[in-house]
């Protein structure tokens, strides 16, 4: 398993910290202004405290990166000090042999304390831990805990216990609140925090879950290299494969039903797909178990098709999915990413159908005035609200939701996500623009 250097996450956490300082001393001088000394205005106030609190974090990290050079250097030197005690042990015990074979008692009751002192190795090793020592002492109040190096203590093993008993800044993990260790965390490009099983949790939900490929958070994409080490080997290949049937524009499935799953493109031939999983043969023509002779016409399909198109439903231009609309707008992305008129059906933006039916803009309308209305409302000014919604959902169809959103409180009944059908009771966002309600995981992941 690959381990982060902790030296290269601490640089980059004094370099955000002085980046900071530097920003707080140009805001100063974009400040205008004189005041009565004593009483400086809010903002002053707000800038010293927060410049004193990034002092001490900065402090902090630099302590942090001392104690871990010191564990460092312990580590890498821990055999050839171990060699060296083992040698001086050696040696006071070959001369204390010697003298007592020697007949003079004077020589046999030479204490050994006047023996030379110890080898530069050997002293250097009770200095270190004497450091280690007093660097833990106010820190693990009083706790039994070891910081000799020895070659059977393993220098990750170590590190990672004393890095639990290091005071140090924690952050917050931006999904489950959790106040976690720097170097159990992810930064993502987005700027939000991540604790490892979260991040390792999402890209699982991945593998299972089309709508969230490609895995992103606030539209920037993650790579799944930030995470990569702490998957297992069956985990990480469960995440290529969906990956890989994520990713094909023509997809084949295995006819046995029970089965079903992905066969990719190498298992394909012209007129058949092999799975891997269960050795069915399927037809690339029909889709259904492989035969021999020509392809029967497949009557079950075409009926299927024949109901769909008597219930108005539309198939994706990408991945042939039946999509059903009951609300909203004619604008349609399958969770293959396609988007495309419900009305015709052809690639979105490449027809001349219009953005709304008008019987669902105006239903949508009144549901969102009546949803939002604190109590029941006459019917004039009701009516007049809907008109007023209709232009506004009009002129803000195309919304992309960029920091638009609120929190709304939830109620005894609570409030559905309208993307992925979810109650939430604490509370939802919504969008200020274009009225959808959206919980904070499709907010971050499916927007």
């Amino acid at each position: 398993m690959a381990c982060v250097d902790p030296f290269l996450q601490f640089d980059d956490e004094s370099f955000a910290l002085q980046l900071q300082l530097e920003e707080i001393e140009a805001q100063r001088e974009l400040q205008s202004g004189k005041w009565t000394e004593g009483s400086p205005p809010d903002f002053s106030l707000a800038f010293d405290d927060f410049e004193t609190e990034l002092k001490k974090a900065l402090l902090l990290v630099e302590d942090l990166k001392f104690a871990h050079s010191i564990a460092r250097a312990v580590a890498s030197d821990a055999v050839a000090i171990e060699e060296s005690r083992a040698e001086e042990t050696q040696s006071i015990q070959d001369r204390d042999f010697a003298l007592s074979l020697n007949e003079d008692g004077n020589l046999l009751s030479q204490d050994t304390t006047d023996l030379p002192e110890m080898s530069r190795l050997g002293a250097e090793s009770v200095d270190w831990d004497h450091v280690l020592r007093a660097i833990e002492a106010p820190t693990l109040s009083n706790r039994s805990y070891s910081t000799v190096a020895g070659p059977s203590t393993y220098y990750t093993l170590r590190q990672e216990v004393f890095l639990e008993h290091l005071p140090q800044l924690k952050v917050e993990c931006s999904v489950c609140g959790e106040a976690v260790h720097p170097h159990a965390t992810v930064r993502l490009v987005c700027g939000d925090v991540y604790c490892k099983p979260c991040l390792k949790s999402f890209f699982l939900r991945v593998a299972k879950d089309e709508s969230l490929f490609p895995p992103t958070c606030h539209r920037q994409a993650i790579d799944i290299s930030t995470i990569e080490a702490d998957f297992s080997i069956e985990e990480l290949a469960a995440y290529r494969s969906a990956e890989l049937e994520f990713t094909s524009t023509d997809r084949v499935y295995c006819a046995r039903p029970e089965c079903a799953k992905f066969i990719p493109m190498p298992q394909r031939t012209a007129d058949c797909a092999s799975c891997g999983a269960c050795s069915a043969e399927t037809c690339m023509h029909c889709k259904a178990l492989a035969h021999d002779g020509g392809c029967p016409a497949d009557e079950a399909k075409q009926s299927l098709i024949n109901f769909a198109d008597e219930q108005g439903w539309k198939p994706c231009f990408g991945c042939g999915e039946m999509v059903f609309r009951y609300e909203g707008c004619d604008h349609m992305t399958c969770r293959c990413s396609a988007e495309f008129c419900y009305r015709c059906g052809v690639k979105w933006k490449e027809c001349p159908c219009g953005d709304w039916v008008p019987e669902l803009l105006d239903r949508r309308a009144q549901q969102v005035v009546d949803r939002e209305a604190p109590w029941p409302l006459a019917p004039a000014i009701r009516q007049q609200r809907v008109v007023a919604m209709v232009q506004e959902l009009q002129t803000n169809h195309e919304c992309d939701h960029s920091g638009k959103f609120t929190k709304l409180e939830g109620s005894r009944r609570g409030k559905v996500c309208e993307m992925c059908g979810t109650r939430h009771w604490k509370y939802i966002l919504s969008c200020k623009r274009c009225h959808m309600l959206a919980c904070e995981d499709c907010r971050r992941h499916r927007l």
